[in-house]
């Protein structure tokens, strides 16, 4: 039984694009502090797709504002693999049909309880894309036992990761904050990633308060390929990125990849 009560606040979207149901979930010791995996499983009917964590240049990502917290010290969203869809006619990263969004949740108390009530916001699209605002309420138990394969299997859905100073001869990123506007390029040995399939890209840093512009593409030699994108400051300041927080998403039919560093 869900323990999720929803209230359809846009109430002009109509009712049979979606549903939303949480699995409850269990807990785990991670690095030694105890930790409740929940889940929030959206089922989006044929041709609605939603969001990843970054949207390019439009749109937003699912994203939770708690109102009611007790034995809640925070929550974590984990992405699984996104995939590349279509979106208000142009191609981007994200979900079709279901995606189970795993959220890490940190009680105040071990083994007891944990209880909230918090409104999920996100963005689902066909040939418009619309917002959606739905109550969600939670009572976790600190049960140990795995019964949600879904929330499971979409918690070990991760990207390939590589750390780019490990890999200098076939990773090379470069950070032009004097062009107008300010660039970063990576370029990739074929020899590394092949990259010859269509893909999207999507640059993001953990730290700096920056909008990166939907990356463009292009050949360095037959053997390369480059990746770059515009950028700017979301304060209106210069900016000069910490090349050790930023992150290069790239997303294929069969590969999802994260290279981290600059």
């Amino acid at each position: 039984e869900s323990l999720v009560d929803k209230f359809l606040v846009s109430a002009w979207i109509p009712d049979d694009i979606f549903t939303i149901n949480t699995l409850h979930g269990w807990r785990e010791q991670k690095n030694g502090i105890e930790v409740h995996y929940f889940g929030i499983d959206i089922q989006l009917q044929e041709g609605w797709k939603t969001y990843w964590r970054k949207t390019g240049n439009t749109g937003f990502p699912m994203s939770i504002t708690w109102e009611e917290r007790l034995n809640f010290h925070k929550s974590i969203i984990h992405w699984p693999n996104p995939t590349i869809v279509t979106m208000a006619g142009e191609p981007t990263i994200g979900y079709a049909d279901r995606v189970v969004f795993p959220l890490e949740i940190h009680p105040l108390t071990p083994g007891i309880p944990i209880s909230g009530v918090g409104t999920l916001n996100l963005g689902v699209c066909r040939e418009v894309c619309i917002p959606v605002f739905e109550v969600i309420a939670l009572n976790l138990f600190p049960t140990k036992e795995k019964n949600y394969p879904e929330l499971h299997t979409s918690l070990t859905s991760k990207p390939q990761t590589f750390v780019s100073s490990f890999h200098p001869d076939v990773l090379n990123c470069n950070i032009d904050n004097e062009s107008v506007p300010p660039t970063i390029s990576t370029r990739i040995d074929s020899s590394f990633l092949d990259l010859n399939q269509p893909f999207l890209a999507i640059y993001e840093s953990s730290v700096d308060p920056v909008f990166f512009y939907k990356p463009e593409t292009g050949w360095g030699n037959n053997e390369s390929r480059i990746i770059y994108s515009h950028y700017e400051s979301l304060d209106g300041s210069d900016i000069k990125l910490d090349p050790s927080k930023i992150m290069l998403t790239i997303i294929s039919e069969e590969h999802t990849y994260e290279i981290q560093g600059c």
